[in-house]
């Protein structure tokens, strides 16, 4: 799925291996949606999930839910030991999102800048975990889910609009090898 916050929960639902069921609706840019699934989500937005007859229309409440839910099933959420650090990495996500997207979208030589000032502070993050190559460890959480869809987009976009290349090839020279590591 495209859809960056689709990608959250599904990611989340194979992690958990809970069984569950797809049922693809077009995002906005592609066309209508189906009236059945407009009386669900009158906003239209996705991801949306039915559980045990509770329809839920935002992805981190579907994440959490998931967890609530289904506690028989891995969790993913970081020990509580850790929580201000997840917490912490949660906010990152948000900077670099936010960094990118002004980059992206026209910023000059200055969004540049904050852009990777701030791919510094996340590669730097995860060159400080214990155990990685994950944020909280050796064991992909919660946090990890905030940050695939957009780090992928970001490594995808940049390369084909900017021409910056964050992603490599296994063995290539990089200045982000705990970002790969993570990638990988």
């Amino acid at each position: 799925s495209w859809c960056p916050y689709c990608q959250k929960v599904w990611l989340t639902l194979e992690e958990k291996k809970i069984p569950y069921r797809v049922e693809k609706i077009n995002m906005r840019c592609y066309g209508e949606k189906p009236a059945s699934f407009q009386r669900l989500q009158p906003s239209g937005a996705i991801p949306v999930a039915t559980i045990d007859g509770t329809t839920l229309r935002q992805s981190n409440d579907i994440l959490f839910a998931l967890e609530d839910l289904f506690p028989e099933h891995k969790s993913m959420m970081p020990p509580d030991s850790v929580s201000a650090k997840a917490q912490e990495f949660l906010r990152l996500e948000r900077q670099i999102f936010s960094a990118w997207m002004y980059w992206l979208t026209g910023g000059g030589s200055q969004s540049k800048k904050s852009f990777l000032e701030t791919l510094q502070v996340v590669e730097k993050a995860l060159a400080e975990v214990d155990g990685g190559p994950f944020f909280m460890g050796k064991d992909i959480t919660i946090v990890d889910v905030q940050f695939v869809p957009f780090l992928e987009r970001m490594a995808a976009s940049l390369l084909f609009y900017k021409g910056f290349k964050m992603r490599v090839a296994p063995g290539e020279k990089t200045d982000y090898p705990n970002i790969n590591a993570w990638f990988d």
